[in-house]
């Protein structure tokens, strides 16, 4: 089963997955089939897909008669996702597209009658950020049906998949807190974990791969609090930390993506409970955060994706498939860890000027390997299987 040229059953949920390394020419898959054309190893192990590295189009394209217009379906005003709406609009501009977006406040009606909206007035590409597959695939995959390009974040269907090593993001923000609590509070710490669980399957796996990091310390590192996040708002994270403080006064280690985690960050500092010794530590490179961690402070570590490059490739890509010309079927979003006022000062130097980065393939694939080829023509290629790493 060819990985860029096999058309899969549907209504199929993909929980996200990749083994990508910038350099390599190719990165082999594992797809969860279950369903007729699947194919299946020994003892029922999914059989593995190559996945090449995306071919760039030089072709003028044949038109698609989509509308010039690309959209990014948000759930909230978190500043990452304003970032990725930043680069999707800048691209879009500099194609000659319309971009149109919309908010709506994690509720998942909302998010679905949105994105429905913007299929009823025409796009020729849609984006989204998962919010409730139940609400969210139907509306996919009409887009699909109507030859619209599909880009989900960690979701399915899609037509180009947003993709990232969600298990490892965890583990090394596991490990690096266990690794803290070692070295600086003799292997005892109160954990609290702010999880994603109900926004996407990939980001339990993540969760996993968190609770898997932190027992490399030992016994001596307990989660006290594993809370389910459903408001990603620096407010729900503030309004959490400071009702967890109440049963858990003595919290060293406070984990998840970094809106919450900047939430109970200000949550500390205002209950008087923010201790030089504490370890703080989020995903998503958010600039408050990354404020945080250039101020040599408490708030240690953030694992970033470059959203503002993404977005900006997102349009590109969306104008791309417009024209008719070949995309890519995945975007890998790499985890940078940003842990020193340095490493957050080339993070940001990168994410000021997406068109530049973007111009030069070996610059933008350091944070968003690209793999497969997909177009307009061959737009039954679709990701609607689960795809995790082998």
């Amino acid at each position: 089963m060819s990985a860029s040229g096999t058309s899969y059953s549907r209504r199929r949920v993909l929980r996200t997955g990749l083994l990508g390394i910038l350099g390599l020419a190719h990165v082999e898959l594992l797809v969860a089939c279950a369903g007729s054309g699947a194919t299946r190893g020994a003892e029922g192990i999914p059989a593995k897909q190559t996945l090449t590295a995306f071919l760039p189009d030089a072709s003028a394209g044949s038109g698609t008669g989509l509308p010039a217009r690309v959209a990014w379906a948000s759930t909230a005003n978190s500043e990452f996702f304003l970032a990725l709406s930043d680069g999707m609009k800048a691209a879009a501009s500099a194609r000659g597209c319309d971009y149109v977006m919309a908010t709506s406040g994690n509720d998942p009606r909302k998010h679905a009658s949105q994105m429905k909206q913007f299929l009823a007035r025409g796009v020729g590409a849609l984006a989204m950020q998962p919010l409730d597959a139940a609400a969210d695939a139907p509306v996919l995959q009409a887009a699909i049906d109507k030859g619209v390009c599909a880009q989900g974040i960690i979701t399915a269907p899609s037509t180009l998949q947003i993709a990232a090593s969600q298990y490892q993001i965890g583990y090394d923000q596991g490990v690096a807190a266990a690794d803290y609590a070692t070295a600086e509070l003799a292997g005892q710490a109160e954990v609290i974990y702010f999880n994603l669980d109900t926004v996407a399957p990939a980001l339990a796996v993540r969760h996993e791969g968190v609770l898997a990091g932190l027992a490399t310390g030992g016994s001596g590192i307990r989660v006290v609090s594993d809370l389910t996040v459903t408001d990603i708002s620096t407010q729900a994270g503030f309004a959490t930390m400071s009702t967890a403080l109440q049963a858990h006064p003595d919290i060293k280690i406070v984990l998840g993506g970094d809106t919450a985690v900047v939430g109970a960050y200000k949550a500390l500092k205002q209950s008087g409970k923010l201790k030089d010794d504490m370890f703080l530590a989020g995903v998503d490179g958010e600039s408050e955060a990354l404020d945080l961690i250039e101020a040599d402070g408490p708030y240690r570590l953030s694992i970033a994706f470059a959203w503002k490059l993404m977005g900006y490739g997102m349009g590109q890509f969306g104008a791309d498939w417009i024209a008719g010309k070949s995309i890519p079927r995945v975007m890998v979003a790499k985890g940078v860890r940003l842990d020193s006022p340095a490493a957050v000062s080339a993070f940001r130097a990168a994410s000021s000027d997406p068109a530049t980065v973007f111009a030069d393939r070996s610059q933008y694939e350091a944070f968003l390997p690209l793999l497969g080829n997909v177009s307009f023509a061959t737009r039954e290629n679709v990701w609607t299987t689960t795809v995790t790493p082998p």
